[in-house]
């Protein structure tokens, strides 16, 4: 078998760039390298022509809380259920493959201490896999949100950073630092904006601004602390106005007030439920290289409609809307990543290598993982979606292995 793989008659998609250009793999290291010019033997290199095909770095998802059925918020038990939950995550990891996910954050919303305690060495266990999605660490999102913008988040589980830092290990458990990628909080709660410079001095960790009504102020003060991102922007903060920004304005914060390498990246859920394709326009415009597309998608993405329950609560799925029974609250997503960088085209007239970015370039420099991840540079994973010119997906890669084929 060929270490060496060449894809030609290519287009790379990369650096919000769509380039004519041969892409080389090695797939025994499972890594992108170098045109190896003639320091290796041509007969020896399998090449692969692609038709006119893109070739995208694998897309990430570091918003995602669930999916196939799979809640990641969830707690043992018996030692069987969580082997059974591990079966069930393998599973699901896997199957992400087929919708061109290759990594993800998976998603832990508001919860007691016990949850964490379950499922943060589970899903925060960083992987390097050739057969399933990888995890780069968990997104914990809450308990320390404002009661008053907590979404579908159990009011119950709502609380302040009294204790400062040892707070954290109260709910998360003392080694959750190990297991986190980001961290979603309310700047204005109490012991919030204290802990954030000692969180991220863990060059792994990104804290995010998320289910907060703070004001344009608390968040730069956030920001000049350290924070780095906002979480689904627009949804579960106060709304923008003329004179009164809110957080939102972060985005497109004055020179004076950000430079332009402090500006917040920002997750955008384009499904078309949780934002107006207007407001997409506008945020995705106001400063596209810090624009990531996320899912938020709840574990329901890839389950039948109907009612089904989420701990004390009842959430109905109709298509890709989710709701909490009864009422206008949105529970989440249930569209896939692809479909949602559809819609970023169709509202922003973009061209595909721009709406791309939003889930490989972006994601991937908002965790500080651009040598590794999301992009086609040389040692980077060769983590592949292959598409059409028209963001039909036809082939999936996982460190040089092909996953996926579709006709």
């Amino acid at each position: 078998m060929t270490e060496i793989v060449k894809f030609t008659n290519c287009f790379l998609a990369d650096n919000s760039e769509l380039i004519r250009k041969d892409l080389f793999i090695n797939t025994a290291l499972g890594i992108i390298i170098e045109d190896p010019g003639n320091r290796y033997d041509t007969s020896k290199i399998d090449v692969i022509d692609l038709d006119g095909y893109i070739i995208s770095p694998g897309f990430l998802d570091i918003q995602i809380n669930g999916c196939f059925g799979l809640d990641y918020s969830t707690t043992f038990t018996n030692e069987k259920s969580k082997m059974e939950f591990v079966q069930e995550y393998n599973h699901s990891m896997e199957k992400l493959l087929k919708y061109g996910v290759t990594s993800i954050c998976p998603t832990v919303t508001s919860s007691f201490p016990e949850v964490y305690k379950d499922v943060l060495l589970i899903l925060g266990l960083k992987t390097r896999s050739s057969v399933k999605a990888d995890s780069l660490g968990v997104h914990i999102e809450g308990p320390f949100i404002s009661p008053l913008k907590k979404g579908c988040h159990p009011p119950e589980t709502i609380t302040t950073m009294s204790n400062g830092y040892e707070s954290l290990y109260e709910r998360y458990g003392q080694y959750f630092e190990k297991y986190t990628a980001i961290l979603t909080a309310a700047p204005e709660i109490e012991g919030c904006l204290d802990i954030i410079p000692k969180l991220v001095e863990n060059e792994d960790i990104v804290f995010s601004i998320g289910h907060t009504m703070a004001d344009f102020d608390t968040g730069l003060q956030a920001v000049k602390n350290g924070a780095s991102m906002m979480t689904h922007l627009f949804n579960a903060m106060p709304t923008y106005t003329a004179r009164d920004v809110g957080v939102v304005g972060l985005i497109s914060a004055t020179s004076d007030e950000l430079s332009k390498s402090k500006i917040p990246f920002y997750g955008l859920v384009a499904d078309g439920i949780h934002v107006h394709p207007s407001a997409i326009n506008l945020a995705y415009n106001a400063n596209p290289d810090k624009a990531i597309l996320v899912t938020d998608a709840l574990y329901l993405i890839g389950c039948e409609d109907g009612i089904y329950e989420r701990g004390n609560q009842k959430i109905e799925k109709k298509g890709h809307l989710l709701h909490l029974d009864g009422t206008s609250t949105i529970a989440g997503s249930a569209t896939y990543l692809l479909d949602c960088v559809h819609n970023l085209i169709k509202w922003t007239g973009i061209p595909i290598e721009k709406a791309l970015a939003t889930i490989t370039n972006n994601p991937s420099r908002s965790l500080k993982l651009s040598k590794r991840k999301g992009f086609l540079n040389p040692g980077c994973d060769a983590d592949l979606a292959i598409l059409t010119k028209s963001g039909e997906l036809k082939q999936v890669y996982k460190l040089g292995r092909k996953v996926h084929h579709f006709n």
